[in-house]
């Protein structure tokens, strides 16, 4: 099965991840989902700090960002949005609330759909209104979101 773009190209998704990589829930998540993509012929971009570089397989890129900086970092926001053009992908979709918040911020600089998984009810809405889709993890999560198109997918079912 490939998954392809509104253009019929191969679809390209970009993640990005916030912070340090803890080994909890949401490195598994992407971990699992960018795998999953990859196996299903889609292109695959990750842009994390470092730390989460050994969890992704070859097949899928990895681009370092310096997610350990202040979130309204100009120097963090050109180097996002560089590394997102460059890429060039269908979709951008983050996890974590600095991921949320630099996303949101650069987003009008590239033409790709923005989406949002939300992990835990402490995210704030103003940083999930500028995404397409929010996907929240539980329905616990998803009644806390106030957004036109938000879908619950369930944590171990990417």
């Amino acid at each position: 099965m490939t998954l392809t773009s509104n253009t019929g190209d191969t679809l390209s998704v970009c993640f990005a991840i916030s912070g340090l990589n803890t080994g909890g829930g949401i490195e598994r998540h992407v971990r699992d989902l960018a795998h999953g993509l990859v196996n299903a012929d889609c292109r695959v971009t990750i842009l994390a700090h470092d730390s989460y570089r050994s969890l992704f397989v070859n097949l899928v890129e990895f681009q370092t960002v310096r997610f350990d900086r202040w979130r309204y970092s100009p120097f963090l926001l050109r180097q996002f949005t560089r590394q997102v053009l460059k890429v060039n992908p269908s979709i951008v979709h983050a996890h974590g609330r600095k991921a949320a918040q630099v996303v949101s911020l650069t987003r009008k600089r590239f033409p790709s759909r923005c989406i949002l998984t939300i992990h835990n009810l402490h995210i704030k809405p103003h940083l999930y209104k500028n995404f397409d889709t929010v996907i929240a993890v539980s329905p616990a999560v998803a009644r806390k979101v106030d957004h036109p198109r938000v879908q619950t997918i369930l944590n171990g079912c990417s």
